[in-house]
């Protein structure tokens, strides 16, 4: 028999004509090729669920024959294994056993929840099918069961059953089941599983040693990423063995995975570190490095390691940008340890005038860079580059870095460039290509390489084109954006007037370990009158990373739906569902209008810069959600001339006309 993803598949049926002492054999076999651990206490607990499954089987009797049962079935490629799935005609039923278990707990029941969510958003099996999860504690009390399941967006509640109560439990499946028919076991073992973490979650895995390949997704958008990987490696490589200095421009669409990108060229033996050299990625964004910090050094802690031990590991790979510029800029003789460095959000690279007001240098941020990596025999700077993410004044693009490569060249430093179509000449995804910032004669050499641009949505995972829509909205391509919602399976976004309808819809979709939270534009003041309170302030980190990794119960959490992050501090993070608060500094007046607050009244920004600027806050907030989002426009006041209802009606009639649905 050829091997199988699950640790033993096949039908009831076959199950019960099967030798349990056979099936606990393969399951053992399966373990050991994997890792070593306490063998005879897990043969003891699976002895036990086959007896109880085997008892439920036996009991539902002749129809439970030709349902599928997958045991111990591989969740993702870093070691989560289901106990049991079963298939009852078209509903799949996720078990999670707590044998000698004699109460029910809550981290069981978002346990299996979050193996629910996991199969329903990432098993190509699954697709598009009601899946039950369920908690078996084997002594627990037994539980009232309701006649009817509430699910929601596929998923149901979590059922709760003894070891007597399953055949109970798998009736009410099987009564409720809306399959078309009997799911092929055979299909469904083999069917693909590809995960999509949070950057969160990401950098976790990274820094546990998985790379990007061990992480993410197997299908073609994940292969472009690792093939981005692969390419930075060998001219990392490259660099070092020839003593050459390269610089890479790594271009792509929000949520593609660029950060995992640079975490695993920082974090992975093989990448950055180039045979143990030391590496780092740099980023102006202290809200995320924070937050990454925070996350990594908890992870590290829970393993064994200290957590002031932790982050000093952790610190030396994620750094501050301007931490990292304060300290080489000042002495022309420093040498940086690190050879290899990942600039995050390299596009938002701030000019000449900003240097000068930060460092006393009248030098744009990347001639600093390259003034620092000069000193250096070899070095290679991998640039990360999104669209529309410029949210601050005195951000050039990467007109900026095509002309500081072009002095350092004339100066007698080269750099071999490395970057795609789009990064050296500008298009959809770059505003101003690395050629804008040179004379057409520059004396650098380049490389164009069609792996560094990625076009794959990996954060919207359930929506890959949603990025395209917020772009076709956000440029006032109202009718492209509707077409764009028409192809998707569901609304890019769902629309509330109701605060408390919005805060509800956010909770229902707090299961498992998803987090969901508010988001508000920095610029949306009047929101108070609403009784929505100010984010944090971007040098308030720890708040912002509470926010982030805190848990539910915790009222700092982002579940508590109490306080919104501005763009300022969840710029480059993520969470699974989205409720953005709309303000007054974004309307719609037959084409969008960006204002600021001049109290005690709007005023219109006339300033290009500035309205590109308030278009690229919501832009950013509007790519924060990986799994939906829904969007809350107030409703005004009519004795308030800065909350006038007209406005709104109007912002609220624009985003239904481009696809979205009330809630």
């Amino acid at each position: 028999m050829a091997e199988t993803r699950s640790f033993w598949i096949g039908t009831v049926d076959s199950f019960l004509h099967a030798d349990s002492e056979t099936i606990l054999g393969q399951l053992a076999v399966r373990v050991s090729l994997i890792h070593s651990g306490n063998e005879t206490q897990q043969l003891m607990a699976w002895k036990r669920e086959l007896e109880i499954l085997r008892e439920a089987f036996e009991t539902l009797g002749t129809d439970a024959l030709p349902w599928g049962l997958f045991l111990e079935m591989p969740l993702q490629r870093i070691g989560k294994r289901l106990d049991a799935v079963v298939t009852i005609g078209g509903t799949i039923t996720v078990i999670e056993f707590k044998i000698g278990a004699r109460s029910y707990s809550g981290s069981d029941s978002r346990q299996v929840e979050d193996y629910a969510l996991c199969l329903r958003d990432f098993h190509a099996g699954s697709h598009g099918r009601t899946i039950i999860p369920v908690v078996c504690a084997e002594h627990a009390p037994p539980v009232d069961l309701s006649s009817a399941l509430h699910v929601l967006e596929k998923v149901s509640h979590v059922l709760q059953c003894n070891s007597a109560g399953l055949a109970k439990c798998l009736a009410l499946v099987r009564n409720f089941d809306d399959g078309p028919s009997q799911l092929d076991w055979k299909a469904f073992d083999a069917s693909s599983y590809n995960p999509t973490p949070s950057i969160v979650d990401a950098a976790r895995h990274v820094y546990a040693g998985h790379t990007v390949a061990e992480i993410g997704r197997a299908d073609a958008s994940a292969e472009k990423l690792e093939l981005a990987v692969n390419r930075l490696k060998e001219i990392i490589i490259q660099a070092k063995q020839e003593g050459s200095k390269r610089i890479c421009f790594v271009s792509g669409t929000p949520g593609s995975g660029k950060t995992m990108l640079g975490l695993d060229l920082v974090f992975t033996e093989d990448a950055g570190r180039v045979s143990g050299e030391p590496a780092a990625l740099l980023s102006g964004n202290r809200p995320l490095v924070h937050v990454l910090r925070e996350a990594l050094a908890e992870d590290a802690a829970v393993h064994g390691m200290t957590k002031k031990e932790a982050r000093r590991q952790v610190y030396q790979g994620l750094q501050n940008l301007l931490d990292y510029l304060k300290e080489h800029s000042s002495f022309e003789g420093d040498v940086p340890p690190e050879h290899v460095l990942v600039f995050d959000e390299a596009q938002r690279a701030w000019d000449a005038d900003v240097g000068k007001k930060l460092l006393e240098r009248e030098r744009s941020e990347p001639a600093l860079f390259l003034d620092i990596l000069n000193r250096m025999p070899w070095a290679c700077l991998v640039c990360l580059v999104g669209p529309g993410q410029e949210i601050n004044r005195g951000e050039g693009g990467l007109a900026l870095w095509g002309q500081a490569l072009e002095d350092a060249a004339e100066a007698g430093n080269y750099w071999i460039l490395h970057a795609g179509h789009d990064a050296i000449h500008g298009g959809k995804y770059v505003d101003n290509g690395i050629l804008s910032g040179m004379r057409q004669s520059a004396p650098v050499k380049l490389v164009e390489e069609p792996y560094l641009h990625l076009t794959a949505g990996l954060r919207s995972y359930r929506t890959p084109s949603h990025g395209q829509w917020v772009a076709a909205l956000l440029d006032g391509r109202i009718n492209e954006a509707a077409n764009i919602a028409r192809g998707m399976d569901t609304p890019p976004a769902y629309i509330t007037r109701d605060l408390s309808a919005l805060k509800a819809w956010l909770r229902n979709r707090c299961r498992g370990n998803q987090r969901v939270g508010l988001l508000a534009s920095s610029g949306a003041v009047r929101l108070i009158a609403d009784g929505i309170p100010p984010s944090p302030r971007s040098n308030e980190l720890d708040q912002v990373a509470h926010w982030f990794l805190k848990p539910s119960e915790d009222y700092r959490s982002s579940n508590a739906l109490e306080v919104p992050l501005s763009e300022f501090v969840c710029q480059g993070l993520e969470i699974d569902y989205a409720g953005i608060c709309w303000g007054g500094d974004l309307i719609w007046d037959d084409g969008w209008q960006a204002r600021a607050m001049r109290a005690p009244k709007w005023q219109i920004v006339r300033q290009e810069d500035a309205r590109i600027y308030c278009l690229n806050t919501y832009r950013v907030l509007l790519t924060r959600a990986r799994a939906g989002l829904a969007v809350y426009i107030p409703v005004g006041s009519t004795s308030d001339s800065t909350r006038q209802p007209q406005l709104f009606d109007a912002v609220s009639n624009i985003l239904i006309s481009a696809g979205c649905s009330m809630v």
